[in-house]
């Protein structure tokens, strides 16, 4: 809760009318809740994932899977070999993805927002991904921005560094080829003049809500997914109805996007809108795994806090922090629905 308050006091320089003086701020205020953040996350002893993590690493330190494992997750066997080579604990390898994950969440809040709603896209970001990959899944925390900022750079024409981002969060956890869609989409430089990019997920949802069972059992032979896969043909509890309702309540946000603001959105808007799209159909087509489902469509979760923000550009004065507020309030409420699931911490100095 320190961390998040910590955070939450970069929200009033969205509202700071003086730009330059709000850069400045700016400037100050990120290095000094970057470090912080890194240093908490960084030198923490506990997490869902953790005792994994180190054993991991021990097994790469001692020689016994470095071969096997470099082609399997090459970022994380890399990292650990350097650092196990250089005679150091696993506790620099928490530290060095901590820092990763931040940093790139802070430069996906960057090159997604223009520069007055940097803070405040970045208190939604935090909100939405410090409980469960920061502090959890450290390799997709790392994955997912990079992911999501090649996406956004690849629309902006910039494909080499855009190129280079994608295959360096491909490194850090292969569950980002799901993104592959949109990535070639934006390279191909692919205009989505059309609602129908959009409208066209409707039949494509049911067709594959109708054919999962098929692609299932294929996926069921490849090495990697067969875990995935045999758990989802095993899965059969209905979803919760909270669940539903949150589903219910995406779907009714983009079907009024894309209605009433689609003619008067830019490009890399509705680029984050068809992203957004593809995070739905994930949630729908899985549902009946909710784990999957969740994980599934999180890969575009930064996008979703993207496209929450599209209409702070187009409301004005007391509707927009009105707006604005919500936004805050449901992130909010995210975070503390992944306190539920967390650990208590426990501090490596302590």
């Amino acid at each position: 809760y320190l961390m998040n308050g910590l955070v939450f006091c970069g929200l009033p320089l969205s509202f700071e009318k003086d730009g330059r003086l709000r850069r400045h701020i700016q400037m100050l205020f990120f290095p000094y809740v970057l470090f912080i953040l890194t240093i908490f996350v960084g030198l923490r002893l506990s997490s869902p994932d953790y005792d994994n993590y180190s054993a991991w690493f021990d097994l790469v330190a001692s020689g016994n899977l470095f071969a096997q494992g470099f082609a399997n997750d090459p970022a994380f066997v890399l990292v650990s070999y350097i650092v196990s080579a250089l005679g150091l604990s696993f506790i620099v390898v928490t530290v060095f993805f901590a820092a990763a994950a931040l940093a790139s969440q802070f430069c996906f809040s960057k090159i997604a927002s223009d520069q007055r709603w940097v803070t405040f896209l970045f208190y939604l970001v935090f909100c939405r991904t410090f409980i469960g990959s920061d502090m959890a899944s450290i390799r997709s925390a790392v994955a997912i921005p990079l992911m999501s900022s090649g996406i956004l750079l690849a629309i902006r024409g910039k494909r080499k560094i855009a190129l280079l981002m994608y295959i360096v969060a491909l490194a850090f956890h292969v569950s980002v080829l799901i993104g592959l869609l949109p990535f070639i989409l934006a390279m191909l430089n692919v205009r989505f003049h059309s609602r129908w990019w959009i409208l066209s997920f409707a039949p494509a949802t049911v067709l594959a809500r109708i054919l999962l069972g098929e692609i299932l059992l294929l996926l069921s032979h490849a090495a990697r997914a067969s875990t995935y896969a045999v758990a989802l043909m095993m899965a059969g509890t209905d979803p919760p109805m909270a669940y539903v309702a949150y589903i219910a309540v995406r779907i009714l946000f983009l079907a009024l996007i894309t209605l009433l603001l689609w003619n008067r959105i830019a490009l890399e808007s509705r680029l984050v809108l068809f992203c957004y799209a593809i995070g739905i159909m994930i949630q729908i087509v899985f549902i009946s795994n909710n784990a999957v489902s969740w994980r599934g469509s999180d890969i575009f979760g930064l996008f979703d806090l993207v496209a929450f923000m599209i209409p702070l550009k187009h409301l004005k004065g007391s509707f927009c922090l009105l707006y604005a507020a919500g936004l805050v309030v449901f992130e909010l409420a995210s975070f503390q629905f992944g306190m539920k699931d967390l650990e208590p911490y426990r501090w490596i100095l302590s």
